[in-house]
């Protein structure tokens, strides 16, 4: 099916946007008809609305009520397991015994460390040892509840707290300060009297999550101990002495330890119509209305997003019928669709890219493959020769001559790629460079100067096969061995998401070097000569295309600095 542009003043017109459409037709044809008829059923179920209210809202209540005592029954447990595990009490008698502050802080913070910082429940939880007035362990897993936190509680709970506590023996007890609501039970010695007491400040928004349920309807008043009371909109305030709390609708509670939980429902009051006439011609007269106007909806909804869903699905088995690179050339209705037709347009030009470059890639590979077959004269007779020369010059006592054949078996195997690998880790590169550099020193021996600097954390990752060692090569040739010595430095890095390779040494480029490696760089199939930078080249443009690239410059009047960079 063919696409016909269209004409130039539409290219020009922008498209509505999609949700303005559709929003629009919504707000035309259904919302107004259906605000009418809620209005209508609101009307005749009136009757019905505050009974059904009434029965959910029990539901909610007893489900929340249920929930509210499993989580105090799991911080009871938490506060109760500082007694039972026995670990506080220990630190504390160590203490009594060597009067090691420093030590009994330490011991407390670890256990506390390692028991109340995974629980999302206990924001934060304080020991108080009577003993050590000083001494104010505390932990907390939350990154907001800091200094001001552990302040709070030493300035206006603490005191407070030991002073209630001093008659209580292990029975919990509730507190409030500044809407936080805290947990206090005494640690006893072995003599029942306590020695330290723990607090935990509790997430009020986990604690009591299960009343959000009964909000948007309802006022719930939720009453501990009848001191503590946390009001409808989540405030959590202290009862004076002889204040109470006003009952509801609805009345719940249980017992949990010795605590008494009372929650206080009160249903929202709605006001409804007491009287429908002509209910039944309002109701028709919606329904006769809603067929036509639906109609439309489907029609905008047909020209809006089904016709453009259909170009798109026929663009795509187009492109994956084999027409790579085919546009899709039709106006779309809408910017979202316009923007789905850009990308895919921009898609379908990358992959032709893609497929032309992999194809241009295997050719390359193939052509490569061949000219390694046809220079692979029998490797293994090679191979098997040098071991004899090897063997020969150890026999003979003769290590240097013994170390540059065992150098040049390690670049024959790295030129050979028996494996078939193209990416080998940096490490093993190195391995290829340092046997080059061996017979390059027993040439050249002390005037040439090989230093490295390596970031070792870069040395399993892939690189291109050869790509180092090529350079260290051209370094040598055409710098080093003319000016019979100089310093060659290798350097491995990271730069972003880039891995950089570098070799550094001691020479000067001519402007007709300068002239003559920009020619290389820049057209590499082209030149003659320096056929292992040619090789580089190709082959990084071939595996990573743009985002690599092989730098050759002057660094000062006496360095001349190469650099390969491409992809991590």
């Amino acid at each position: 099916m063919s696409r016909v542009m269209p004409m130039k003043e539409n290219e020009q017109r922008k498209p509505t946007s999609l949700r303005v459409r559709l929003l629009t037709t919504v707000l035309l044809c259904w919302v107004l008809p259906v605000l009418l008829m809620m209005g209508i059923a609101n009307y005749l179920l009136a009757s019905n609305f505050e009974r059904s209210m009434r029965q959910q809202m029990q539901i909610s209540a007893e489900n929340a009520m249920e929930k509210l005592d499993l989580r105090l029954e799991n911080l009871f447990t938490s506060s109760k397991s500082i007694s039972y595990d026995g670990e506080v009490r220990s630190a504390y008698r160590s203490y009594e015994q060597d009067g090691d502050s420093a030590a009994l802080y330490q011991r407390v913070m670890d256990y506390l460390t390692l028991h109340f910082t995974r629980t999302d429940a206990i924001p934060a939880t304080f020991l108080s040892f009577r003993e050590l007035p000083s001494l104010h362990p505390y932990v907390t897993n939350r990154s907001n509840y800091g200094y001001a936190v552990q302040r709070d509680y030493r300035d206006a709970v603490e005191a407070e707290l030991l002073e209630r506590m001093a008659e209580e023996d292990t029975r919990i007890v509730f507190t409030a300060h500044n809407g936080e609501l805290y947990l206090a039970r005494n640690l006893l010695n072995s003599k029942f009297e306590p020695y330290a007491m723990a607090v935990l400040l509790c997430d009020r928004e986990q604690l009591f999550q299960s009343l959000d349920a009964l909000r948007p309807l309802s006022d719930a008043t939720l009453v501990i101990d009848e001191s503590l009371v946390l009001r409808p909109d989540g405030s959590l305030q202290t009862l004076e002495a002889g204040e109470s709390v006003a009952a509801g609708d609805l009345q719940y509670a249980f017992e949990r330890d010795g605590h008494t939980i009372r929650l206080s429902v009160a249903l929202h009051r709605f006001s409804l119509w007491t009287d429908t006439p002509q209910l039944r011609f309002w109701m028709l007269a919606v329904q006769l209305l809603a067929l036509p106007l639906l109609l439309v909806v489907l029609l905008v909804f047909h020209h809006s997003v089904t016709k453009p869903m259909e170009t798109l699905s026929e663009a795509n088995a187009r492109l994956q019928g084999g027409e790579r690179g085919f546009q899709i050339t039709e106006k779309a209705s809408s910017k979202e669709f316009a923007a789905l037709y850009e990308q895919y347009n921009e898609t379908s030009r990358v992959l032709k890219n893609q497929f032309e470059r992999s194809y241009q890639e295997q050719q390359a590979l193939q052509e490569a493959k061949m000219k390694a077959l046809q220079s692979q004269i029998n490797p293994h007779f090679l191979n098997n020769t040098l071991e004899v020369i090897n063997w020969e010059a150890r026999l003979a006592g003769n290590e240097r001559v013994s170390a540059m054949i065992e150098a040049l078996s390690t670049m024959m195997d790295a030129t050979l790629n028996r494996d078939g690998r193209s990416m080998i880790p940096l490490r093993e590169e190195l391995v290829y460079t340092d046997a080059y550099l061996l017979i390059i020193r027993e040439r050249l021996g002390d005037r040439l100067e090989v230093r490295r600097e390596i970031d070792e954390s870069l040395l399993e990752l892939p690189v291109p096969r050869l790509i180092l060692q090529p350079i260290a090569e051209n370094a040598v040739e055409y710098d080093i061995t003319p000016n019979r010595g100089g310093v060659l430095l290798l350097r491995a890095r990271r730069e972003g998401e880039n891995m950089l390779l570098e070799v550094e040494h001691s020479g000067r480029m001519s402007k007709e070097d300068e002239k003559t490696i920009r020619e290389l760089l820049s057209s590499p199939a082209e030149r003659s000569g320096h056929f292992g930078l040619r090789n580089v080249v190709q082959r990084l443009r071939l595996l990573y295309g743009e985002r690599a690239s092989l730098q050759i410059v002057q660094k000062d009047e006496s360095t001349v600095l190469a650099r390969a960079c491409f992809p991590l």
